[in-house]
């Protein structure tokens, strides 16, 4: 299945392209490491894929989704990053996760969030956005803050979770 609507999204380092199976594996291997389990995201290859299914299944539904993030240079799976907005799921949200550890640290997650939330913004209409963070993820804070977010409060998980919630700023306004 392709996602046809879905633009392809060029910043300077990345592609932003529609999820695909050649992802899964990449995808996969995030859910199955350290990192992830850190994130309370950890899960069997097989949960991995249904929930990359369900990424494209919100396309389907939404007619937006996140997109998977490459580098230009080589083509490399990085990461994802995009407009999210599941059943359940208290208003419209910016998500982002670098996959490789590797590549952590490196300004992909802020490249392509930013890219994210023009997108968001410009031709989705969005007027408002957040991103939901993990208390204890200090590294997506700093980058949610790097984005021009400020701290709104937070919210109650469908699961149960408390996470804090990032307002992000208006179009025109964005660092």
């Amino acid at each position: 299945m392709q996602l046809a609507r879905l633009p392809l999204i060029e910043t300077e380092r990345l592609r932003l392209v529609a999820p695909a199976a050649r992802h899964i594996p990449a995808y996969q291997a995030f859910i199955g490491s350290d990192r992830a389990a850190a994130l309370g995201w950890a899960g069997m290859p097989h949960e991995a894929w249904r929930n990359f299914a369900a990424m494209i299944g919100h396309h389907a539904l939404r007619g937006f989704g996140p997109f998977v993030s490459e580098a230009k240079a080589d083509g490399r799976v990085v990461g994802l990053c995009g407009p999210w907005w599941p059943d359940g799921q208290a208003e419209r949200e910016i998500k982002w996760h670098i996959w490789p550890a590797a590549d952590e640290g490196k300004g992909y997650a802020f490249e392509a969030a930013r890219a994210a939330l023009t997108y968001a913004f410009g031709v989705l209409g969005w007027h408002t956005a957040v991103s939901y963070i993990a208390f204890g993820n200090e590294r997506s804070v700093a980058l949610a803050r790097r984005l021009g977010a400020v701290q709104d409060g937070t919210w109650t998980t469908p699961r149960g979770t408390e996470v804090r919630v990032f307002r992000h700023a208006v179009p025109g306004v964005l660092a």
